[in-house]
């Protein structure tokens, strides 16, 4: 009985490493690789030979990527084709750890005794660079190569709870939060400043809008998407617009006159309401603005 267990248990372990290994499907490390694409942005793919592939779902180790060249990195495969989930990279004792969320990388944090700064860089129809600050991304600047336009550029700065996009292409600005959810979106003139802007908060709804016409420039205010004050100044005049359901109610204008201000309330017809706080007779009723 003991000779039988002298042979059971080692026997078992060995079963136990074979099931282990068996888990993860090692790949030739001169036919795949893993592979950041920039179209789409940021997506993780398998490469064969060149090529983009699908593998069937399952779990796999591929020992070529971008990150940190020969290592061994231990990806999940989804139903949809997709890298699922966080996945490691190995390699001389050092271990990234790669945040994804639907197949689009989010982070890299690498956990070593090494410096945590570090960068790497893609060439493909673009060329992209990354810069790392204590393993997560903190720049990133993409050149798109197109003969008939020349050059175009795009930089992101990453922060801790948003990251922000100067493109060039259409000298547009935008804000996201890092599950990239839209915060600000802005149009800039040739010389960068912001001619029109957009702000959001974080379930999409419209804020804030500035926008400049016929050379007045305007802030609309916005409460679930609905416009509820307008602000703009003209010819010296503070003006503030008032609305319900998209329909004004009301206009109040201040104008500086002689070194103190008046304060005048219109209805939506634009009758006189109000003159510095004081209720007009009915026989000034008739004052439009």
């Amino acid at each position: 009985m003991l000779k039988l267990n002298f042979f059971l248990i080692p026997c078992i372990a060995l079963l136990k490493q074979i099931a282990v290994a068996q888990e993860y499907v090692r790949l030739d490390k001169d036919t795949y690789q893993l592979h950041l694409s920039e179209s789409p942005k940021d997506t993780i793919r398998v490469i064969e030979k060149g090529s983009t592939i699908k593998l069937k779902p399952g779990k796999y180790i591929l020992q070529q990527n971008q990150f940190m060249g020969p290592s061994s990195a231990f990806i999940t495969i989804d139903q949809e084709g997709l890298v699922g989930g966080n996945f490691k990279i190995e390699k001389d004792g050092k271990r990234a750890i790669v945040q994804v969320r639907h197949g689009i990388m989010q982070q890299m944090e690498v956990k070593t005794d090494a410096v945590l700064n570090f960068q790497y860089a893609i060439t493909d129809t673009s060329s992209v660079q990354r810069d790392f600050r204590k393993g997560k991304i903190s720049q990133e600047k993409i050149v798109v190569y197109q003969a008939n336009l020349g050059k175009k550029k795009v930089l992101k700065t990453f922060f801790d709870t948003y990251y922000t996009v100067e493109n060039e292409f259409d000298h547009s600005k935008a804000d996201y939060s890092l599950d990239n959810k839209l915060l600000y979106k802005a149009k800039l003139d040739c010389v960068g400043q912001v001619v029109e802007s957009k702000s959001f908060n974080k379930e999409g709804q419209l804020l804030k809008h500035t926008y400049k016409k016929n050379k007045i420039n305007y802030t609309d205010l916005y409460q679930q998407n609905n416009l509820v004050e307008r602000l703009y100044i003209s010819n010296g005049s503070t003006y503030r617009e008032y609305f319900k359901n998209q329909l004004l109610l009301k206009k109040i204008v201040e104008k500086k006159q002689n070194g103190h201000i008046e304060r005048y309330v219109y209805n939506a017809e634009g009758k006189l309401l109000e003159k510095n706080g004081v209720e007009e007779t009915k026989g000034r009723d008739g004052d439009n603005v």
